[in-house]
C-alpha cells in the first residue's frame, strides 16, 4: 500500500512505497580519498532524497565523525592511502559504539582477498566504481531496511520541476510536478482532483516526444486543514505500465538524477544503468 503521510500526519510528496520517508531521514557517511567522487556521489544521494550526506576524504576524519555523529550507513572506499578501507572497517566493527553501523564497501577493481576480509569483519556489501544508480539505490535500501518490516524494493525517485500535461475526461491542463518516481508523480494544483480520479500524465522527453502514463489520484492536499509543508496538489500512482513504459520511465529518472554529473565528470565515477 502506498502512504503519503508521515507519522505525525504531515504529508510527504514522495510517491514511493510505504516506508520511503523513513529511509530518506537516514544519515550517510561517505569515505573516499577521491574528492571528485565525493562531490558527485554526495550530489546524487541528495537528489535521490538522502538529505543528510556527510563526506570524509580520509580514514582519520571518518573515524572522528563516526564517534561525534554516528551515521546510519557508511559507504567506504577500500583502496585509500595512509589508512585503507579494510583497516577503517576493522576499527568500526571493533568499537562497541559503532559496530552495529552497516558498512558498504566501494572498490574500483575486484580484489578477492579484500572481499573475504571485509566479509569476515562484517561489511554489508559492495559497490563497484563507476557506481551504477540502480545498484546504489537497491543496496542502500536493502541495507536500511534490513531487519525491519520494510518491503524489499525501493522505487528510484528524483526531484522534478517541470510542467506535465494532465488529461482528465478529455480535458488537458499543463501543471508543474515536483517529484517523480518509478511508482508515480506529485503534481501541484490549487484545486486537486478527488482521490480515485483516473488521469493520463504526459512527461516531456528530450527528443520532444512524450511518455504518456495512465494513473490514479491516490492522495490530494488542499490549501487548508494541514501544516503547509508542501504545496497543494495530488499524488498520482501510475497504473498498468507496460515493460516499455517502465524502461523509459526508469531511464528518464536516471537522466534527471545524473545528466549534468555524467557530462561534467572527467573520469567516470557515476554511471547510468538504464
Amino acid at each position: 500500500m502506498t502512504d503519503f503521510k508521515t507519522t505525525d500526519n504531515t504529508p510527504t510528496v514522495q510517491v514511493n512505497d510505504t516506508n520511503t520517508m523513513i529511509n530518506r531521514t537516514k544519515k550517510l557517511l561517505v569515505v573516499d580519498d577521491d574528492k571528485t567522487f565525493l562531490i558527485y556521489i554526495s550530489i546524487l544521494l541528495q537528489r535521490m532524497g538522502f538529505k543528510k550526506v556527510i563526506p570524509a576524504d580520509n580514514g582519520v576524519e571518518a573515524l572522528k565523525l563516526l564517534r561525534l555523529a554516528p551515521p546510519d550507513v557508511v559507504l567506504l572506499d577500500i583502496n585509500m592511502p595512509l589508512m585503507d578501507g579494510v583497516t577503517i572497517l576493522r576499527h568500526i566493527k571493533g568499537d562497541t559504539h559503532t559496530s552495529n553501523i552497516p558498512v558498504i564497501m566501494l572498490t574500483m577493481v575486484s580484489d578477492r582477498k579484500s572481499y573475504e576480509e571485509c566479509d569476515r569483519l562484517g561489511s554489508f556489501g559492495y559497490l563497484t566504481k563507476p557506481v551504477k544508480i540502480a545498484e546504489l539505490n537497491n543496496t542502500l535500501y536493502r541495507c536500511i531496511s534490513a531487519g525491519s518490516e520494510c518491503k524489499n524494493r525501493q522505487f528510484l525517485r528524483a526531484p522534478f520541476n517541470k510542467k506535465v500535461a494532465v488529461t482528465r475526461n478529455d480535458k488537458t491542463e499543463e501543471l508543474f510536478a515536483v517529484d517523480l518516481s518509478q511508482r508515480g508523480i506529485y503534481i501541484r494544483k490549487k484545486n486537486p482532483f478527488p482521490e480515485g480520479t483516473e488521469v493520463t500524465v504526459s512527461l516531456p522527453l528530450r527528443d520532444e516526444s512524450t511518455l504518456n502514463l495512465s494513473g490514479t489520484v491516490i492522495y490530494k492536499k488542499d490549501i487548508s486543514g494541514e501544516v503547509f509543508k508542501i504545496a497543494p496538489g495530488m499524488a498520482v500512482e501510475f497504473r498498468q505500465l507496460t515493460s516499455n513504459d517502465s524502461s523509459m520511465l526508469m531511464a528518464y529518472i536516471a537522466e534527471l538524477l545524473t545528466k549534468d554529473i555524467i557530462e561534467e565528470q572527467d573520469e567516470l565515477v557515476i554511471k547510468k544503468d538504464y
